[in-house]
């Protein structure tokens, strides 16, 4: 009887280890679901780093307790994945001194190259950081570069901006826009991307070029945006239409 019971309290044992085992091989690891980048280095943005880190599809950044705020107008969370594609997100800090420490990653962002801190209204880049190799972000698989567009424009005409076209993309309820391949940047300051909406209302937005000729070939167009009837490449330092396209119908 009592080599019985020994018998039956091994096996319980041996079980609970086994159990044990196959939990601990079911729950994902920190270094699975966090990573964690190097300092930030710039001219405003120079302390402390970020963390991704996913849970089930939401995937998120986090600015560590030491990170400080730069002392400039409209900090916001910018993302440049490894084609070089921009995404500028939300405002740093807003109304009532809150911080957006945490930014909810957009689904139509394939992957993560660096985490820039980005001054909207100076157009200047205040400090970015990156990890150890660009995070490939499982929101939409990785898969935008195998999306085809949804509208293509015609050709741009105008006095510095006629070449190439403009492609209309759908990611994550957001539009995209992106030039072709073909498209040349006109030979004057400060063009910028500018949208024309069919009740004629214009939209002023990013720099096509910013410093360090980064080139802003791809935006996300504001969701305040109602539609997209023309496309338009502005001087904003001379206020002069270097270019313009349309699509056979606004899209939105």
């Amino acid at each position: 009887m009592q080599k019985h019971i020994s018998h039956s309290a091994r096996l319980v044992q041996i079980l609970g280890l086994m159990m044990i085992g196959l939990l601990t091989m079911s729950v994902p690891s920190r270094a699975d679901n966090e990573r964690l980048s190097k300092p930030f280095q710039g001219v405003k943005a120079n302390v402390g780093t970020v963390t991704y880190s996913q849970q089930g599809n939401k995937e998120t950044l986090t600015l560590s307790d030491d990170f400080k705020i730069p002392d400039a107008p409209a900090p916001h969370w910018q993302i440049v994945d490894s084609l070089g594609n921009t995404y500028l997100l939300e405002r740093l800090q807003i109304k009532g001194d809150k911080i957006n420490k945490q930014i909810t990653l957009p689904a139509y962002i394939p992957n993560i190259a660096r985490v820039q801190i980005w001054c909207a209204w100076a157009e200047t880049l205040l400090g970015e950081t990156t990890f150890d190799t660009p995070l490939t972000l499982h929101a939409n698989g990785g898969t935008e570069a195998k999306m085809l567009p949804l509208h293509t424009s015609k050709m741009f005409e105008g006095v510095k901006a006629n070449t190439g076209t403009v492609a209309h993309f759908k990611r994550g309820g957001q539009n995209i826009l992106t030039l072709s391949d073909d498209f040349k940047i006109p030979d004057a300051p400060a063009p910028h991307w500018q949208i024309v909406d069919s009740q004629g209302k214009v939209y002023l937005l990013q720099r096509l070029v910013t410093k360090g000729d980064k080139f802003n070939k791809t935006i996300t167009v504001p969701a305040y945006i109602p539609d997209i009837a023309r496309v338009q490449i502005w001087c904003a330092w001379a206020q002069v239409l270097l270019g313009e396209t349309s699509f056979d119908r606004p899209v939105k």
